[in-house]
């Protein structure tokens, strides 16, 4: 009887380990929910002979959509060649995507890659190396 006791304990918390372990991380962040009404990309901006705007477009590697040239989508036309978080309406129209903008932001991109390692940085790669910044002096070394 003991020993069927101490076997179901074991087993008991060997099951609950694994769950614990098993479960995601709180502090993980969490991927936004899919909006079908939110648009993420680059926009260009189609300007005519006398400097008028005739298109907005946002696109990304996936789409491309359309923007309404109303007062809000005139706006979006400011961040010609940036990256831009727009929120609106879409809707399809002979088979294109169109949105009326209701919101926008342009968005950074994540600082990092080979450009954090150059520099003052202490644990970037040494001088002269071939990812580090030049040597200092004609010959490679300090004088």
């Amino acid at each position: 009887m003991k020993n069927k006791v101490a076997l179901f304990l074991m087993i008991a918390a060997i099951g609950f380990a694994f769950v614990s372990i098993s479960q995601a991380d709180p502090n993980r962040p969490q991927r936004p929910h899919f909006d079908p009404n939110a648009v993420r990309g680059m926009v260009q901006v189609t300007l005519n002979d006398s400097g008028t705007v005739t298109a907005i477009k946002i696109e990304n590697r996936r789409n491309s959509w359309n923007i309404v040239l109303d007062a809000k989508g005139l706006e979006l036309a400011k961040l010609a060649n940036k990256r831009v978080f727009v929120e609106g309406t879409v809707a399809e129209q002979n088979g294109e995507k169109w949105v009326t903008v209701t919101s926008y932001k342009e968005m950074q991109r994540r600082q990092g890659g080979r450009e954090r390692h150059r520099g003052d940085d202490p644990n970037g790669p040494p001088p002269g190396g071939p990812d580090g910044p030049p040597p200092d002096g004609p010959e490679g070394g300090e004088q």
